[in-house]
């Protein structure tokens, strides 16, 4: 049994005073904006502000929202931005600037300068960025109000101060890097030239090069300070910001081939000109001008060429010339990314030609990958392409060339596959080991099943060798580390945003401070969100944290929460479903956000397309369903789940149908017949539904595990249908 865990820890403790004022102070029957106090409290911490949209702050007086606490009126300024009321979250903001306290007076303060300058009341901004720069707010602050003061100067036009101002920033961004060339240039300094062609040299074309462009092209007298070269520059870069593809083109690849090679020695320029030729369409003629390139540039933009005429010629099919450019591009990059980047292009086309000795090229590759990892997902794509052509012996061969070097999630994934095929009498024998005096080692299933469970122990084919084999995973979990010392208090202002309901602001402010946070800060952020009810958040810390060790009890709560369990248990039951496959489902599909939305228009929970949740609605006697409620998106996702176990029969299946539709599982049903469940999976020809299949068969595990002290082993299997006695008929046991 786990031990008991501490009422209150250190976040928990702050949010409590936080929000103290809200608990308390509405406990008569005090309005704020005609809203009682202790209900507008209750709303806003759900994130609902249909109270907000009925205020007029023509008669109501936005210094009221102080009555909430001190820095209330900086977080309403979020939810009316929600609301799409700007004057009203511009009013609060300004409430904040002059009656909260630091540190969210500064935080308002930059909020209101960066509205001043949208509105164009550039000397308000000015005014705001000024005191905060003076003020002894830490330097990070001071210098994000440097930043726009700079802005707000460059936009008033007063380009000395602009100029001053900006040479006090400690990291300009490349907008400052403009600022800086156009303030220069109307001033008619002699560096302003050069500033703008740094600008257009050394940085990637977008819309900044068009901004700079179209104001000298309105200045003929400013553009003739620039030689005929440069123009061409400027006019090139310009037409690739517009995707002006040929015309960029024909501007810049002159100015390429003849400016001094120094100035092109960070690659940017040739990485421009690459992207605009395979954008055009003329990835032949642009290889060959990456190679006139590579053979006048040095350094970075030297192995940048070679990199681009290898992809060029790739994309024009021209492999043999592909693998040679992209060797050498290899062999040149100076930093270990662009190595494996390069290589990863090289085992794209090796995998495309599919030599005789494909196997050797690989593992010839493969002993010079910095980063294995950076190659899984490919990997894993073209086995699935091979388990579903029957390329049995490519797959043997890929499993002895990664022994060393590849990836342990994909040695894993061969070493399963080919014992489970032996098991199941797909292939006739299993690969030999290494080469002894005695010659070639012979190589068994279990021995197999023990490499998978060895290389991957939390993952997907670790979990299933561990259950074909019959072991049982360590069930001793560590206690949370103890980590020295204090750890600094979280960011105030991020955790402040929660009590509004507003836990995206909090999530992006916090998670950009994730590298400074020890592993107790991260489990702290992990319980904040969890407690505010934000799962996604919750796990994106500790995610953070499992990627560097092993979860302790405390934390494998946090990445396996039960969230929404008075809904999601019950159905389960009535439905025949397992709760922990349901957890595992929702988990994966939604992280448990109940208002999330897909890029395809899936919503909710468990991620209901309109269409078919209109369809379960009608069966369940549901009129106009809210997908965006809990109870309302589970009871239809449920149903949908259970009619798809029915119809294809196994659960497996099921999940598969969910992700890709009925009738792609049909299809695959027709092309590999009569296959088991877990090899069914890897025949799926949708690397994101295999991929979804596998996070729910973890997930649905876990939860197994951890609260229903189940067996994993039996929890994978029934999985897949398997049992123990059918595995020992095949000899795994």
């Amino acid at each position: 049994m786990r031990a008991p865990r501490s009422a209150f820890r250190r976040t928990e403790v702050f949010l409590l005073l936080l929000a103290f004022p809200l608990l308390t102070a509405g406990c008569g029957a005090r309005k704020l904006w005609g809203t009682p106090e202790d209900e507008l409290r209750s709303q806003l911490a759900r994130g609902d502000y249909s109270a907000l949209a009925k205020v007029d702050f023509t008669t109501q007086d936005p210094g009221e929202s102080l009555d909430l606490s001190p820095s209330a009126p900086y977080y309403l300024s979020f939810a009316f931005d929600a609301l799409d009321r700007p004057q009203e979250a511009f009013q609060l903001l300004d409430t904040a600037w002059h009656r909260s306290p630091s540190p969210w007076r500064e935080e308002a303060g930059l909020l209101l300068a960066r509205r001043s300058i949208e509105r164009k009341d550039y000397a308000a901004a000015a005014e705001v960025a000024r005191k905060i720069e003076g003020s002894s707010a830490p330097e990070e602050t001071r210098q994000r109000a440097r930043r726009l003061l700079v802005e707000a100067l460059y936009w008033d036009k007063q380009d000395a101060d602009a100029l001053k101002e900006a040479d006090g920033l400690t990291a300009p961004d490349a907008e400052v890097l403009l600022f800086r060339a156009v303030s220069s240039l109307r001033l008619g300094l002699p560096q302003g030239p050069e500033l703008t062609l740094q600008l257009f040299l050394h940085e990637r074309a977008s819309s900044l090069h068009t901004r700079v462009y179209s104001w000298l092209a309105a200045s003929p007298a400013v553009m003739q300070k620039f030689g005929q070269q440069d123009q061409d520059l400027l006019a090139g870069k310009d037409a690739l910001a517009q995707a002006q593809w040929d015309r960029g083109i024909s501007l810049l690849e002159p100015v390429a081939a003849t400016l001094d090679s120094t100035l092109l020695e960070d690659g940017v320029l040739v990485s421009d000109l690459g992207t605009a030729y395979a954008a055009a369409g003329r990835a032949a003629t642009g290889a060959l001008v990456m190679e006139r390139l590579a053979a006048r540039l040095t350094g970075q933009a030297h192995a940048d060429a070679e990199e681009l005429a290898g992809r060029l010629h790739r994309r024009a099919r021209e492999y043999p010339a592909a693998l040679s450019w992209l060797r050498a591009a290899a062999a040149d990059a100076p930093s270990a990314a662009q190595k494996d980047r390069v290589r990863l292009a090289i085992l794209e086309v090796l995998f495309v030609v599919a030599p005789d000795d494909l196997p050797a090229r690989v593992k010839e590759e493969a002993s010079s990958w910095a980063n294995p990892s950076a190659f899984s997902g490919l990997l894993q794509e073209r086995i699935a392409e091979l388990v579903s052509a029957r390329r049995w012996k490519t797959l043997e061969g890929l499993w002895s060339a990664l022994e060393d070097a590849g990836p342990s999630e994909v040695r894993a994934q061969l070493s399963y596959l080919l014992a489970r095929e032996w098991q199941e009498g797909v292939i006739r024998r299993l690969p030999t080991g290494p080469t002894s005096a005695a010659g070639p080692t012979a190589v068994t299933a279990r021995a197999l099943f023990q490499d998978a469970e060895y290389r991957d122990p939390m993952g997907y084919y670790g979990i299933l060798a561990a259950s074909m084999l019959g072991d049982l995973p360590d069930r001793t979990v560590p206690a949370a580390p103890t980590d020295a010392g204090a750890a600094p208090p979280l960011d105030p202002v991020a955790l402040g945003f929660l009590p509004f309901g507003l836990t995206a602001p909090a999530y992006a402010r916090l998670w950009a401070t994730r590298d400074s946070l020890d592993d107790a800060g991260m489990r702290e952020a992990a319980q904040t969100f969890a407690q505010a009810g934000d799962y996604r958040s919750s796990m994106n810390f500790i995610g953070a944290v499992a990627r560097a060790r092993r979860l302790s009890a405390e934390e494998l709560d946090l990445y396996y929460p039960r969230a929404f369990s008075a809904i999601i248990e019950p159905l389960a039951a009535q439905a025949g479903i397992p709760d922990h496959l349901l957890y595992g489902l929702v988990r994966e599909e939604s992280y448990f956000d109940p208002r999330v939305v897909s890029s395809a228009g899936a919503v909710g929970l468990s991620q209901l397309m309109p269409s078919t949740a209109a369809d379960m609605a009608q069966r369940l006697r549901i009129v106009d369903p809210d997908l965006r409620d809990p109870s309302t998106n589970l009871s239809l996702g449920v149903r949908h789940f259970r009619d798809l176990v029915r119809s294809a029969g196994t659960i497996t299946k099921a999940l598969l149908a969910y992700n890709a539709g009925l009738s792609r599982i049909r299809q695959w049903e027709r092309a590999n017949p009569g296959v088991p469940a877990d090899l069914f999976v890897e025949s799926a020809t949708i690397a994101e539904t295999r991929d979804y299949v596998k996070k729910i068969f973890v997930s649905s595990v876990m939860y197994a595990f951890l609260y229903h002290d189940a067996d994993p082993r039996e929890a994978a299997l029934s999985f897949f249908s398997l049992t123990p006695k059918a595995l020992e008929q095949r000899g795994v046991r």
